[in-house]
């Protein structure tokens, strides 16, 4: 019996996938998570107002993409995909990363207000693409 326990998974263990005696060598092999293919990543090298390169990934790359083909027209939440839950984060990070001047323009509605982020820098998109 105290072989039995010695050679078991805890009870915890056995959750997290632990191999119970057997299936190793039956090749049988328990993964705690199923395997899923890499996610592509939008990837966007562009030049600063600076003159600087820099790169920006993942959703703060597509708001800077958002921000540059909208202009002067600017970019709101409520017009975005569900996407932009998170758009002034993004906003505040490429403010703050890249020195961009993004204007906060407020806008009155019947439940109270919202932002348009507008890009006032100039920001030269160099290349595009998802790794």
């Amino acid at each position: 019996m105290a072989d039995l326990k010695k050679d078991a998974p805890s009870a915890g263990g056995a959750a997290l996938g632990a191999n119970v005696a057997g299936r190793e060598a039956a090749g049988q092999l328990d993964q705690y998570h199923s395997p899923r293919s890499p996610r592509k990543r939008l990837v966007v090298k562009a030049i600063g107002p600076d003159g600087q390169p820099f790169k920006e990934t993942g959703q703060v790359a597509k708001v800077l993409l958002s921000l540059v083909k909208a202009g002067e027209a600017g970019i709101t939440p409520l017009a975005r995909e569900t996407w932009s839950l998170r758009l002034s984060d993004h906003v505040r990070k490429l403010k703050n990363r890249r020195g961009l001047t993004i204007v906060t323009l407020w806008g009155k509605h019947d439940d109270g207000r919202h932002a348009r982020y507008v890009l006032r820098s100039t920001v030269n998109i160099i290349e595009v693409n998802s790794d």
